[in-house]
């Protein structure tokens, strides 16, 4: 039992890492021409991805543009407008790799014999999709520290894969100037609203 749970914690402390690392990659580079190419969001209005793969509702106060530097028309950059640089949410969609796949897709598996049960992981169902959301204030201290203290690093993190596809979908969500609780209640909204064409 030892084992496994300390198996659990390697693969979630290393598919934890390799999404940081992904999305830090994709959001670094560009941030600074934010205000440019941002499109302000209504309350309540459905925004979706370039490529029309999905959709979601923002808070008010929010403003939506294509992720940094690709802008690739799978991937959306939310962010408030008060918000500093990490103060942002990513919403992508993008195909699996059909060789490798990901560290995440270990995640996806309901299987309490392969992937204990933890606090820091809850499945969902979003529109139909089968997803996993990992939430990093909940992880053990250990491998990975305290989140509170490293402001860019994301709070929350979602995975799945797209109804009637191969290709997975993932919103990240950080703070860095605005407090925790903002950014995770504005990310919260996005998930539960977020909707694929069918």
């Amino acid at each position: 039992m030892m084992r496994k749970l300390l198996l659990f914690v390697g693969v979630l402390a290393l598919s934890f890492g390799a999404v940081v690392a992904f999305v830090n990659w994709r959001s670094t580079i560009g941030q600074a021409s934010r205000s440019e190419d941002t499109t302000p969001l209504k309350p309540g209005e459905r925004t979706t991805t370039a490529d029309g793969r999905m959709s979601f509702t923002a808070p008010a106060g929010w403003t939506a543009r294509p992720c940094p530097p690709l802008e690739d028309p799978g991937c959306l950059q939310v962010s408030p407008k008060a918000g500093g640089e990490g103060d942002i949410v990513l919403v992508m969609a993008f195909a699996r790799n059909p060789v490798e796949g990901t560290p995440m897709d270990l995640m996806l598996v309901d299987d309490p014999a392969v992937v204990p049960p933890d606090p820091a992981v809850q499945r969902l169902t979003l529109d139909g999709a089968k997803a996993v959301r990992l939430d990093s204030f909940k992880l053990p201290q250990r491998p990975v520290p305290s989140m509170t203290e490293l402001p860019g690093v994301d709070d929350v993190m979602v995975y799945g894969v797209v109804p009637d596809s191969t290709d997975e979908f993932m919103i990240t969500c950080r703070h860095g100037v605005l407090p925790a609780a903002q950014m995770r209640a504005g990310c919260d909204m996005i998930v539960e609203s977020l909707r694929f064409p069918h």
